[in-house]
């Protein structure tokens, strides 16, 4: 299984988006004026919530319409996260990595999200066993557009766990990347494994997605229709 785990910097070029420094941002923030104490710790109750909420949610949580108390402690957890990451000048548990690139991934602040998984990356030995982890991570490089790796690291959370909760959002994914790259077997294969998945879904139907297949690769696959079934 080859890891999916790619330097920030290849991202970037591979996406052509800019992510940045996060921790020179934090650290920027600071010294602005933002001390420790300026963040409120999260309560028991304000844990309990968060326990909850990683990669597995995106897309179904819906922040700009009635979510906005969930919104804040997001928000509220990131400021912790990162205030307890500088003031432990970035010797915290991998985990803490993890959980702030779900929250960010979250908030859809993907710079600061990606930065969080790849620090979780470089901690954490044993990261392709986390199939929460490498579907963020996969989330991401799909919002930039970064196919290689984000094909990656789908392919991985289904290796690692093939009954994954969300295996119909990567099917979805994987089948619009796969079109993309005019691999129109493998787009396929996999928008019809999502169309067999009955779990709730983000994206738009599944057989609007193999129409639109359908009408982009005749020309390649002429006996498209009948693989439609």
């Amino acid at each position: 299984m080859k890891s999916c785990g790619v330097s920030l910097a290849a991202a970037a070029a591979a996406s052509a988006a800019p992510f940045g420094d996060e921790e020179k941002k934090m650290a920027a923030g600071k010294a602005d004026g933002q001390s420790e104490e300026d963040f409120a710790s999260l309560t028991a109750e304000d844990r309990a919530a968060l326990s909850g909420l990683d990669s597995r949610v995106f897309g179904f949580l819906r922040l700009h319409e009635d979510g906005a108390r969930t919104k804040a402690l997001l928000l509220k957890a990131v400021r912790c996260y990162e205030s307890l990451i500088l003031k432990a000048e970035g010797k915290v548990e991998s985990d803490f990595f993890c959980q702030l690139g779900h929250f960010n991934l979250l908030l859809e602040d993907y710079p600061k999200a990606l930065s969080a998984y790849q620090r979780y990356y470089s901690l954490q030995s044993d990261y392709w066993k986390n199939a929460a982890f490498l579907y963020g991570l996969g989330l991401v490089y799909f919002q930039y557009n970064a196919f290689q790796w984000a094909i990656k690291a789908f392919q991985e959370v289904l290796y690692v766990d093939p009954s994954f909760c969300r295996a119909k959002e990567i099917h979805l994914r994987l089948g619009l990347m796969f079109k993309v790259n005019t691999d129109y077997e493998s787009s396929l294969k996999h928008f019809q494994l999502a169309l067999v998945d009955s779990n709730p879904c983000t994206l738009s139907n599944a057989e609007m997605v193999m129409a639109h297949l359908r009408k982009t690769g005749v020309q390649v696959y002429p006996y498209l229709d009948s693989w439609l079934v």
